[in-house]
């Protein structure tokens, strides 16, 4: 059916759920690192490592016969830092290398960075950072890494390799200038969440299509679906400004995270398609029948979860776990909606930008070497969960469990927070471990392992990702300046045709007309033209 194709363009199209200013190199002093590695290009040789080209080592082999010190910036959240991190004090120490951290808060991280740029003092490592790898590569201050990796990190080299991973890291210059978080393949925007106690509590099977789900909210509206002897006081679909109505795209036919989508073989901007307005329409009849919330146009995410806590009122919802919005005592009513006929896009679970390094570092094969570590398995886990014994252990079920309560905190986010290099909210350099999606105990974080569960669902009815697109600079300043007129009046469209302002059918014509004065057709040409050369590559 058409509908069901129109939901699963738009799903995502209209959800689109770094950072600097920079400077030449020309006479910037040498940092710190620099005076230590230049002393250990020669002591490093004792170790069996002899000097190739520009003075880079042919070979890193850890521990390093003498300590090699490096600078970095890190980003931080509260009060936990990379230099008191008890799982990057193992991972320098089994190296024998130190790196002298600069952390950072994140909400001050873009000033900082800008300072430390446009000053010429700057670190050798850019770690968990968010910095501008494809600005500031091509200023030169950040290095191609790519050669790098191939030589000196292996078990990199292998997962981008297996996974056709590097067009995901690979800036639009070619070069690579960050190293990846290599997670699962999966969902990179909220899930769409459904409560099935409701649905037990009426005898409703979970939906497997739009008109099914219509007739699922309808009864969570008329039929008194908590049970509490108040049949108003039930939000069927819960929807805020930060995840419009039309996030349900999620669930598409290879969607984009932006308002492009692939329709029948061709990249189309979607919301200026005949798919796009019978979702509209659709929409708008769960707006118009009370069965969406009546601000979804005003309220913002950060008011969904006191809503979501404030009592058994919500039917279903978007986010990233579903604890998030309801809170850990009641998230394992909700169950994520199984997406329709596998049309579920994956992310490809690599993003990059999580390590860089710059050019006043002068033994960059030796972080690139240190860093492969993570893409390992035991790497991983030391990356994901610290150090065994002090941060998780086993049980006698073979399952882990974090450690609280004794000395690293006694609550899993201030673990993970303080003492596990993912902590703090940004990428790291790492895979994500086979352990943890399937061995991590339920006894301390049962939300963690339901939550796990629900992503397993979801990444088995997904289909390969989509290829990276690739913007010139001329197209990217011609993108934005299009999508700075057409997106906000495409996002005033729809709230006004969905909250019965504006007739849709009355409309189109005139809305379409206004798109193509806006040069839609010019935005679509630099979507085709990019999606070709990335599916030729």
């Amino acid at each position: 059916m058409k509908l069901k194709k129109a939901m699963a363009v738009t799903l995502a199209a209209a959800m689109s759920l770094n950072l600097l200013a920079g400077c030449g190199n020309e006479g910037k002093p040498s940092s710190g690192s620099g005076q230590n590695s230049s002393s250990n290009k020669e002591e490093s040789g004792q170790d069996g490592n002899g000097s190739g080209e520009g003075g880079m080592l042919d070979s890193v082999s850890f521990p390093l016969a003498e300590t090699m010190t490096f600078t970095a910036v890190s980003g931080m959240n509260g009060d936990y830092t990379m230099t008191d991190n008890i799982a990057m004090q193992k991972a320098l120490s089994d190296a024998n290398i130190q790196i002298d951290f600069t952390n950072v808060l994140h909400s001050e991280l873009n000033e900082k960075l800008s300072t430390m740029i446009n000053g010429n003092n700057y670190p050798d490592i850019f770690y968990k950072s968010c910095v501008d790898a494809d600005k500031y590569g091509k200023q030169g201050i950040l290095i191609p890494l790519e050669d790098l990796i191939r030589k000196y990190a292996p078990n990199l080299t292998a997962l981008l390799d297996e996974r056709d991973g590097w067009q995901y890291i690979t800036a639009s210059d070619g070069h690579v200038y960050g190293l990846p978080q290599v997670d699962l393949p999966g969902v990179n925007r909220p899930a769409y969440w459904i409560n099935k106690r409701w649905m037990d509590n009426l005898d409703l099977k979970e939906p497997t299509s739009f008109e099914e789900l219509y007739e699922v909210l309808k009864a969570f509206k008329e039929q008194d679906a908590n049970g509490n002897g108040d049949p108003d006081d039930e939000i069927p679909l819960f929807c805020n400004s930060w995840l419009n109505p039309f996030s349900l795209l999620q669930y598409a036919d290879f969607p984009n995270t932006g308002k492009e989508g692939i329709i029948d073989g061709e990249m189309r901007y979607v919301p200026a398609t005949e798919e796009y307005k019978e979702f509209l329409a659709y929409a708008t009849q769960l707006y118009q029948e009370g069965l969406m919330y009546k601000d979804s146009f005003t309220v913002s995410h950060d008011e969904q979860a006191p809503m979501g806590q404030s009592g058994d009122v919500l039917g279903s919802f978007f986010d990233a776990g579903a604890f998030l919005t309801v809170g850990r005592d009641h998230d394992e009513e909700y169950i994520a909606l199984t997406p329709w006929d596998d049309c579920l896009d994956l992310s490809s679970g690599i993003s990059g930008g999580t390590l860089a390094i710059s050019d006043v570092c002068e033994h960059p094969e030796v972080v690139i070497a240190w860093a492969d570590r993570f893409y390992t398995e035991e790497g991983g886990i030391l990356a994901w969960m610290g150090v065994e014994g002090e941060t998780y252990q086993y049980n006698e079920e073979g399952d882990w469990e974090w450690i609280l309560g004794k000395g690293h905190g006694d609550d899993i986010t201030t673990v993970r927070a303080s003492s596990a290099l993912q902590g703090g909210g940004q990428g790291h350099p790492s895979v994500q471990p086979r352990a943890w999606m399937e061995s991590m105990s339920s006894n301390v974080d049962p939300d963690e392992v339901y939550l796990n569960q629900q992503r397993l669902k979801l990444i088995e009815h997904g289909q390969v990702p989509w290829p990276k697109l690739t913007y010139t600079d001329e197209q990217q300043k011609e993108m934005s300046t299009i999508s700075a007129d057409i997106n906000p009046y495409v996002d005033e469209f729809m709230a006004k045709v969905v909250t019965g302002e504006m007739d849709l059918e009355e409309n189109w014509d005139e809305y379409i007309k206004t798109l193509g004065d806006m040069k839609l057709d010019r935005l679509e040409a630099i979507y085709k033209e990019a999606y070709d050369a990335a599916m030729s590559r």
